[in-house]
């Protein structure tokens, strides 16, 4: 069987297995079935605020950026104290509940080292190390530090952060209002809407409405995605995809 071909069917039957338990630690999947029932919100205290500020402003930056704006504050500000980049990204997690997984990838973004390949020290399409390899041959094999990781943010817990604040709550509401108002102009009578302006007047959403698959405080997400060229004559593997969350409103989605 061709290599390929068997990392597939690998990837296939490990997704078949997948649990909770196996992609959460025991505390994250502790928090998350028994999610924190307070608000989001920070206790009022400027030096905590301002870190949350300018880590929510630089998260996407090098961490050095965070650090960077935290020794000017402080230099300006010598009585705030503020948080460390580690202190603060827990505090933000701890606050909002949403966490963040992160495993080690090729420098050249040719895969993740995950699944089958989780125990490969080089990258199965161009062979690149996986680690820093000073700092892996200095310390005899010991120190592994990644050349590159990739992020993933976990959608259940976003999706429970969205109902710790009232509005927030409110707008997941609008998925089963609005269904409310096809289903009264639908008249169960098997007649063709009017205007078909959203995902909800498809006639698979609302069978799963009508026969009980779908309920008032479910979630629906979506999965949208495709492949792409990114340059111009040059083979390309690139994978994109989002997850849209059906229960808000179309001007709360992905505009392209």
């Amino acid at each position: 069987m061709r290599p390929k071909l068997r990392s597939a069917l690998d990837f296939i039957w490990m997704v078949k297995e997948v649990t909770l338990a196996s992609q959460f630690s025991p505390k994250e999947l502790a928090d998350f079935l028994d999610p924190q029932e307070h608000e989001s919100t920070p206790p009022d205290d400027p030096s905590l605020k301002l870190s949350l500020l300018n880590f929510i402003l630089f998260m996407g930056s090098p961490q050095g950026a965070y650090e960077a704006a935290r020794k000017n504050n402080q230099h300006c500000y010598p009585d705030i104290e503020l948080l460390s980049y580690y202190q603060v990204a827990r505090m933000a997690r701890v606050l909002s509940g949403v966490i963040t997984w992160e495993h080690d990838m090729c420098v050249k973004s040719c895969a993740g080292f995950t699944g089958p390949f989780e125990h490969l020290s080089r990258c199965p399409d161009c062979v690149e190390f996986r680690y820093k390899e000073k700092e892996f041959e200095d310390s005899g094999g010991q120190v592994k530090i990644p050349q590159k990781v990739f992020t993933t943010f976990p959608a259940g817990p976003q999706l429970q952060a969205r109902w710790k604040r009232a509005w927030m709550a409110k707008e997941m509401f609008y998925r089963w209002e609005k269904t409310q108002e096809l289903q009264q102009e639908h008249g169960g009578l098997n007649e063709p809407l009017g205007i078909y302006d959203n995902i909800l007047c498809g006639e698979a959403y609302l069978d799963a409405v009508d026969d009980g698959v779908i309920n008032e405080y479910d979630t629906v997400l979506m999965l949208s995605i495709d492949s792409g060229q990114l340059y111009e004559n040059k083979q390309s593997d690139c994978w994109i995809y989002i997850w849209l969350v059906i229960d808000l409103g179309p001007d709360k989605h992905y505009k392209i």
